[in-house]
Order: structure tokens, then sequence, then C-alpha cells
């Protein structure tokens, strides 16, 4: 059923100054206000979020820095021990490498030894400024000087030969002191280098 238009009341007042009615588009404004306000509490909520994952972040690499300060701090300790260590077995080493020609002449020594005399005290040092001179310092303990001559012997037989010897006999102990030059060996200066 139709109704026609002269029996509807127009409740509209035809009053003058009042603005019309704001065209459709205009209705996103709230929309886009409450939009805006619910990103901005989402965002919040997700930087917050991050905020707290960054911090966990910090003081993680925070404590794993402190853990590598102390093991870099540790190994360095072991490294220095380490080095001590090496500078230990180069000195050994050279100090076995530098014996080595003097260990016959140490054997000829002990076995030159009879059953009545033993060796107190056995001093060799070597120079480096004149490595084919050995300083020899003897003690025996026996009565016999004819064990100092055979032991001179044998060391003549390494090839060594005793300048400025020195002997003291003396309640069973017999002290011999001399310079052991190797013979067929060349005499180094200071000045010359040592080869």
């Amino acid at each position: 059923m139709q109704i026609s238009g002269r029996f509807i009341d127009d409740f509209k007042t035809d009053r003058k100054g009042i603005t019309p009615p704001l065209p459709a588009v205009l209705r996103l404004v709230p929309i886009g206000f409450y939009c805006a306000i619910a990103v901005a509490i989402l965002l919040s909520a997700v930087f917050l979020l991050q905020y707290r994952i960054a911090t966990q972040k910090r003081d993680g690499h925070r404590a794993q820095a402190g853990t590598l300060a102390t093991q870099t701090a540790n190994t360095l300790s072991e490294r220095t021990a380490l080095e001590v260590q090496i500078k230990k077995a180069i000195n050994l080493q050279t100090w076995v490498s530098g014996s080595r020609p003097l260990q016959p002449l140490v054997v000829e020594i002990s076995r030159s030894m009879g059953p009545k005399a033993n060796i107190l005290d056995l001093s060799l040092v070597r120079d480096e400024k004149a490595p084919a001179q050995v300083a020899l310092s003897l003690k025996i303990g026996t009565d016999s000087v004819r064990q100092l001559d055979t032991t001179l012997e044998k060391i003549a037989s390494q090839q060594y030969r005793a300048f400025s010897p020195t002997q003291t006999l003396g309640q069973g102990e017999l002290d011999y002191r001399a310079t052991l030059v190797r013979q067929g060996t060349k005499q180094t200066s200071p000045a010359d280098p040592v080869q």
C-alpha cells in the first residue's frame, strides 16, 4: 500500500541557520580516530615487548662478555705458564746440546775410578767465548796419587790437554783443578765468531 505524500507530516523544522548534515565520507573520521587509538595501544604493547626482549638480550650479552673476559684471562695465564715451560724446555735443550761434547769426558773420568776411590765433586765449566776450553775441578776420595794419574790418562784419551794444573792431597781427599783444552780444535778469540 502506498501512502500519498500529502498525508505525511514533516517533522523537520524550517529554521534557518541550522547546518546541513555532514557528508557520508566524514563519518569515517571517528572510526579512524578509534582505530588510531587501538593501533597506538597495539604498537605500545609491541614496543614494551620488544624492549623487554632487547633488555634480556643485552643482559645475556653482558654476562657472556664477562664469561669470555674470564676465559680470556685464564687462557692468557695458561699461555704465560706454557711460555715459561717452553722457555725452560729450550734452556734444558740448549744445556743438553751444549753438554753433549762433555759427556764422553765425564764417562771416562767416572770409569777411571778404582775400587778404593770415588768422586766427591766434579765440576766442568765451559766459557761461551772459548768453547774448546773447559775448567775442570775434581775432588776424589782417595789417598793414592796413582788414581789421579789414571784419571789424567783417561782425560788425555779424549784428546784434552791440561793447562795450569793444581793438586792438593790431604785427609783422604785429592783436589785437582786444571783448564782442559781440546786438541785438534781451532781456538777462537773473543773477536772471532763462534761457529
